[in-house]
């Protein structure tokens, strides 16, 4: 206490020779920076901000409260283990930096709250998918998951990504949909993982489809060896990459080189892709080309017989697909009409600016129902501009809708359209410019070449084929009755590692 009087009797008189001696001498200097700074000193003084604050103790330890709770708790049987000063300093000098959320325990909770939602774990088959909404790679995903439903199997839904999944509704009634991102939102991406492993594990299931989900991949890579040696039968799609930097290309195929020894096979909706793959990572057998089915109905041709009828490009406004060149090529061709349909990506808001600048462009829009258009006005073809694809499934549409298709030959799209409509990169913009004029002037061209995509619609893209090339696979379809298969559980307590 005395100390604390000295220091508090010190700062009054050095307020007062402050007040009544310094300031006003300072206040009679010229002005000066030094004037200045002794007047910002003073300053401080008066309001008490010049003493320097003691330093603020350092934690005496790196423990957390969960462990040092445990330890009184300890100390009340063994008085040895109480946390005194010295006990959790010499503790402290021989432990690691605790792992996140340990304190509440979010990892065992998170795995506790899944258990308790899915209730029973007895399922055939696992499908990983980041979200199941909208998109060509969710149709396929529930074209897999109904052929599973088909064989009567019991399938759960796990997707990991925080997003909503606006096509729920169009599982069948053998699916379970578990939102994995929904209980993991409290762990890093490393113990998400081995949540979702563990939980592999966990279930009785014979076959894992992977389609798009990043954190399925990374569970692939990691546990890929634990889930094989259960007799669990790994699969993935895969589609074209993305360009995420200008001619820098990114797609899950990158995975393969650390995940395939682990894997059966993975599933491509061309026949180019497997091919490229071949040439990076030398798979030859190991991508299986499984063309997605059309379901719907496919009508009479109707692409418009006059000479000068619009011409229809529908998809995303994005970078991939290159509106730049839709730009140019409406531009040169200003006797057409050019009806754009799709919703812009922010990075293409000057693109889409410009094309709303040609008199003979008309936007319309994000679209629902490509038939809805084809009802509401005749086209002379569909036109289709992407720099990089696989197979598209909005071509599909196209065709089944009565239109016929002038698209560049990327990917791969020459396995479904005619070479008579396909235009090239190679070629120069003038000369494809003229194919394409040529092309919208002969219909009997045009006709005939939907012919061409309509009979492989409806034969190599039908429901039975589809089925067919999925029961060529071995392993694909589980073969093992659920209580054999559960006789393996019986010698191996299943864990994942750290």
């Amino acid at each position: 206490m005395k100390k604390k009087h000295f220091k508090s009797m010190v700062k009054s008189i050095v307020r007062a020779i402050w007040k009544t001696i310094f300031k006003p001498l300072v206040k009679c200097l010229p002005e000066t920076p030094l004037k200045n700074r002794l007047l910002r000193a003073g300053h401080k003084i008066e309001n008490r901000a010049w003493w320097p604050k003691p330093p603020k103790e350092k934690p005496i330890n790196n423990l957390n409260a969960f462990l040092l709770n445990e330890l009184k708790e300890l100390g009340g049987i063994e008085p040895g283990l109480q946390p005194s000063r010295d006990f959790v300093n010499q503790l402290s000098q021989h432990s690691y930096t605790p792992w996140p959320n340990l304190e509440n325990n979010s990892y065992g909770e998170a795995y506790g709250l899944i258990l308790r939602h899915l209730g029973n774990l007895d399922f055939d088959t696992v499908f990983l998918a980041p979200w199941l909404k909208r998109g060509g790679a969710n149709l396929g995903l529930l074209h897999h998951i109904n052929s599973h439903h088909e064989k009567g199997f019991k399938i759960l839904l796990i997707t990991t990504e925080k997003a909503e999944s606006s096509w729920l509704n169009r599982l069948p009634d053998s699916a379970t949909h578990l939102n994995f991102a929904d209980f993991s939102s409290n762990l890093n991406h490393h113990k998400s993982a081995e949540l979702l492993a563990r939980l592999l594990l966990q279930i009785p299931v014979q076959t894992i489809h992977n389609i798009n989900s990043a954190l399925g991949w990374e569970v692939f890579k990691k546990y890929g060896c634990q889930l094989k040696s259960m007799g669990k039968h790994l699969f993935a799609s895969v589609f074209c990459e993305d360009e995420y930097e200008p001619n820098i290309f990114f797609g899950y195929a990158s995975y393969l080189p650390e995940t395939f020894r682990f894997m059966e096979n993975v599933f491509c909706d061309t026949q180019w892709y497997p091919k490229e793959q071949s040439k990076l990572t030398g798979l030859t057998d190991f991508a299986k080309p499984v063309y997605f089915p059309f379901l719907g109905k496919l009508l009479p041709y109707a692409a418009s017989v006059q000479q000068k009828a619009p011409i229809l490009w529908a998809s995303r406004i994005a970078k991939q697909k290159r509106p730049e060149l839709l730009y140019k090529i409406a531009k040169a061709m200003p006797e057409y009409e050019f009806h754009v349909y799709g919703e812009s990506d922010r990075a293409c808001k000057a693109e889409l600016k410009a094309l709303q600048e040609l008199e003979n462009v008309k936007y319309f829009g994000k679209y629902d129902s490509f038939a809805d258009i084809v009802k509401a006005q005749s086209y002379a073809a569909f036109l289709y501009t992407s720099q990089y694809d696989g197979l598209p499934n909005v071509l599909i549409e196209a065709i089944s809708n009565g239109l016929p298709v002038v698209s560049y030959d990327v990917g791969g799209i020459g396995e479904l359209i005619h070479t008579d409509t396909l235009l090239w990169d190679d070629e120069t913009f003038e000369n494809n410019l003229v194919k394409i004029k040529y092309v919208l002037g002969n219909k009997g061209l045009l006709q005939n070449s939907w012919q061409y995509s309509r009979d492989i619609l409806a034969t190599r893209h039908s429901w039975e084929s589809f089925i067919n090339t999925l029961e060529s696979i071995n392993h694909y379809f589980p073969v093992a009755p659920m209580d054999e298969y559960k006789k393996i559980y019986s010698d191996f307590r299943v864990l994942s590692n750290h």
